[in-house]
């Protein structure tokens, strides 16, 4: 009788975890004038930075992007939860000056004890 094949999805080893990145809000300025101003920091971490991949961008489909990033960082559980009104700041020269809003975070159902989160900069 033959083994059945029982597939193990590969984790994510602590060295994967190499770019820094913080997770941030707007806040609106103390003055009489609209618009957002301050930069409200909610979490500094470190992630596994990549380009996303096909199911991903499906997730992006019906938003207009001009770049768009997938991170895995440790679940953070309840001292930070990521929303579509946070962004990323990526601490890596490729992305530098670059502006991410958090487009989709969830459980990494592949590894656990993760997040993957889909960041885009908008146009």
């Amino acid at each position: 009788m033959m083994k059945p094949f029982k597939y193990t999805p590969p984790k994510i080893q602590g060295g994967e975890l190499t770019t820094p990145v913080v997770f941030y809000e707007y806040m609106p300025h103390d003055s009489p004038e609209p618009g957002e101003e301050e930069r409200k920091v909610l979490y500094e971490c470190f992630a596994n930075v990549y380009n996303p991949s096909m199911k991903d961008l499906q997730i992006l489909n019906n938003t207009s992007t001009v770049e768009s990033i997938t991170l895995n960082i440790r679940d953070p559980y309840k001292d930070y939860i990521a929303t579509t009104e946070h962004y990323i700041e990526i601490d890596d020269f490729r992305y530098k000056g670059k502006r991410f809003n958090v487009k989709f975070t969830g459980p990494d159902l592949e590894k656990n004890n993760y997040l993957k989160i889909i960041a885009a900069v908008g146009t």
